[in-house]
């Protein structure tokens, strides 16, 4: 017996000896045949992760090579530092139970609260260390400020952006967690704090007077002001989030603009083609504090009223390019300025801040510039022919010379250029038609400059000062709509106004004023104002609306209407009613003038002028404002009882051209001196259309005998007609074919 275990020691022993003979002749344990990683990563990582009781949470270990790059094949364990707090199940990829695993591994159930340290290890290589903290289930979570600092600072509505020595830009929260009303928060680990806006607040938790930096527990976050705007923190820990604090770093609410050093300088002069000027901004938020101009100026939206004559930048820098004038305003508008101002609060206080009106002239020597001119199809009988094949015409204004014809798909009923000089807007019954000018020249081969937006019939009220966009009206489709069309992006946005008579952007282009007749309606009057930050709202009338017009720096906006015999005006921020102006007799048509001080209206025999002076609200109140106007000053043309047409008045304001449907002349209203001059066109035929040059030296007018004469607006003088050829049927040069008679030129416009 002996010598058989004896002999059976020794067989093992040889065995042994063997088997470790072949490893080192070549063999390999399975442990090396694995790659060794350079780095071992592991998610959720950090220096606290929160997990309650009896849940589960997935680790996951990823081994990396020198370049970072996954390496593949190789096993990953995890450890963790105290295992009656969490454990881990073998060969179960990295799922933890903050507790216990059942015999099966399948059910994880809660022990004890604690803190452990997880480990991934692949081959030898572990990952950073991640601290778990094991709590009861969070029930909620208390978000609100402290003061770590004393004594505190006096409460304010706001937190101020402007660089004032001695003010706080900042405010700091403290965040609890509570189970069964019970403060849990030094077992739950970190807290993480969000925002919704990071331009509005930036957050951070490393302040020196944080209590964050006494341990390893992140409680307490510093919120320090930002971009101008109203946003939400949060506080979150174990998937559970506190309620959300508001906070608002101080909105702007005054916005004073100068040109110079001094304040009272609102005016500039400048020169064609010459040395611009800057407009400078002072800037104050709703604590009174100001901003400086670095913070102030790119925020600003910026808009010259008549930007074929004068063009602001993003900084309020001013070129002027062509002769006239123009005003420059400034607005603070979301959403990149007073940010998410919106947000709960009451009409009172939305974001429309308009600064006070720069206006200014540009002088120089005129120059030339191109008229278009095309035909609604009307041979005078004023019903459009089936079937009739309009054409738009370029007119070098410098020779007067007809150019090459463009074929408009469908016979227009409105025709408008922006102030860009780089669209014509021109509406008709089968879709908005937007050409584009190719240099005075019409159309060449292969280009097709004019495009239809088929989905955006009818009428063109009015075009954005940004030139991007038009409002149309269609009153013949059932049911009737209004259009909304952005030309930079194509978009076409339709509203369910009935019956639009009237339109306007406000100069900022954040309102659009849309006045409505609709019949169906009780009342069925309707001023609707559309922000595409707003919803659609409506402000019921007692008359009908002719006309919107802005005050310059779009704090109010005129109807020429609204209330019988009256021009009413409304506040943009509110739509509150600002003042009703009562008027002999409701003006056929109305403006107001780019210089903020007057507006006149046009009521044969006479024109009606209005003088008015804006009062703003007193800081920090931002709306409503108010206007003092008198009544206004009758100027009598001379021309006894006539039929309105159209009035045009200049963009410094120094005039205003009149035209009547029976009058064969242009009368002339001079703002200041009040007198009137008359301008008659050679024959005396009608009037049907007018427009006037960028420059204001010449006034062109579609008349009655077919024919667009050229008038000169220094020498008050018909210079020359221009005639096209008859429609015969044959002729490709009538303004219109396929059409039995004469159509007249009652479209025209002048391209900036």
């Amino acid at each position: 017996m002996r010598r058989w275990f004896s002999c059976g020691l020794l067989f093992v022993f040889f065995s042994l000896f063997w088997l470790m003979g072949l490893t080192g002749c070549g063999g390999s344990s399975p442990s090396s045949k694995l790659a060794t990683p350079t780095s071992v990563t592991i998610t959720p990582s950090g220096n606290s992760v929160s997990v309650q009781l009896g849940t589960t949470l997935q680790f996951t270990g990823t081994p990396l090579n020198n370049s970072h790059q996954q390496v593949n094949g190789v096993p990953v364990s995890y450890i963790s530092s105290n295992p009656s707090v969490l454990t881990f199940v073998p060969n179960s990829a990295g799922l933890a139970c903050a507790g216990s695993w059942n015999a099966t591994a399948q059910t994880c159930t809660g022990g004890s609260i604690g803190i452990t340290q997880v480990t991934a290890v692949a081959n030898g290589v572990s990952s950073p260390i991640v601290t778990v903290y094991i709590h009861d289930h969070i029930d909620s979570i208390q978000f609100q400020e402290f003061f770590p600092i004393f004594p505190p600072p006096p409460p304010a509505p706001c937190v101020t952006s402007a660089l004032v020595p001695g003010v706080q830009l900042f405010r700091d929260y403290q965040a609890k967690a509570f189970s069964n009303n019970v403060d849990i928060t030094n077992s739950v680990g970190s807290f993480t704090f969000s925002q919704v806006s990071g331009t509005v607040v930036t957050l951070s938790t490393t302040a020196s007077e944080l209590t964050n930096n006494n341990g390893s527990q992140v409680t307490e976050v510093r919120a320090t002001a930002g971009r101008p705007g109203i946003t939400q923190i949060y506080a979150s820990v174990g998937g559970v989030n506190s309620a959300p604090v508001s906070f608002e770093t101080c909105l702007i609410d005054n916005i004073q603009l100068q040109v110079g050093n001094a304040s009272t300088n609102t005016t500039f002069a400048l020169t064609k083609g010459g040395a611009g000027t800057v407009v400078t901004p002072t800037v104050i938020d709703r604590l009174g504090y100001e901003l400086t101009t670095q913070q102030a100026t790119p925020l600003l939206t910026w808009a010259s009223l008549s930007p074929s004559h004068v063009t602001v930048t993003t900084s309020g820098a001013l070129t002027g390019r062509a002769i006239g004038g123009s005003a420059i305003m400034a607005s603070c508008l979301p959403p990149t300025c007073n940010v998410g101002s919106t947000n709960g609060l009451p009409p009172s206080q939305q974001p429309v801040y308009p600064s006070n009106v720069i206006s200014g002239t540009v002088t120089g020597t005129t120059g030339t510039g191109t008229l278009y001119v095309t035909s609604s199809c009307n041979t005078g009988s004023g019903v459009v022919v089936e079937g009739c094949q309009p054409a738009l015409y370029p007119i070098n204004t410098s020779s007067n010379l007809i150019g090459n014809r463009i074929v408009l798909p469908s016979a227009p009923n409105s025709f408008v250029f922006n102030g860009q000089a780089t669209k014509g807007f021109l509406g008709s019954t089968q879709g908005l038609m937007v050409f584009t000018p190719n240099g005075g020249t019409g159309t060449t081969a292969g280009s097709n400059p004019v495009i239809q937006f088929n989905a955006a019939p009818g009428v063109v009220l009015a075009v954005s000062t940004d030139g991007n966009s038009a409002v149309v009206a269609d009153n013949v489709h059932t049911p009737n709509e209004v259009y909304l069309v952005n030309v930079s992006t194509n978009a076409v946005t339709p509203l369910l106004i009935n019956g639009a008579t009237a339109a306007a952007f406000s100069p900022d282009g954040y309102k659009i004023f849309i006045a409505a007749t609709d019949p169906t309606q009780t009342p069925q009057y309707h001023l609707y104002v559309y922000s595409s930050t707003l919803s659609l709202q409506s402000v019921a009338l007692s008359a009908p609306v002719k006309n919107i017009s802005f005050y310059a720096n779009g704090a109010l906006a005129y109807l020429n209407g609204g209330s019988p015999n009256a021009i009413t005006v409304y506040n943009v921020c509110d739509n509150s009613l600002a003042e009703t102006i009562p008027v002999p007799d409701q003006p056929v048509t109305f403006q107001a003038t780019f210089d903020g001080q007057h507006a006149i209206g046009l009521d044969s025999p006479a024109v009606q002028i209005f003088t008015s002076t804006l009062i703003p609200p007193v800081v920090p109140a931002t709306c409503p404002f108010t206007l003092s106007t008198p009544a206004p000053t009758l100027v009598n043309l001379g021309q006894a009882t006539f039929t309105p047409l159209d009035m045009i008045v200049t963009s410094d304001s120094a005039r205003a051209y009149v035209l009547a449907k029976d009058r064969g002349a242009v009368f002339i209203y001079s703002f200041g001196v009040n007198t009137v001059t008359a301008i008659p066109l050679t024959d005396s035929p009608a009037p049907v259309s007018a427009s006037l040059s960028s420059d204001g030296s010449q006034l062109y007018v579609g008349a009655s005998d077919g024919a667009v004469h050229a008038l000169s607006t220094l020498a008050n003088v018909d210079l020359t007609e221009i005639t096209f050829p008859p429609n015969d049927g044959t002729n490709n040069n009538a303004l219109c074919t396929n059409v039995t008679g004469k159509c007249l030129p009652d479209l025209i416009a002048f391209q900036p």
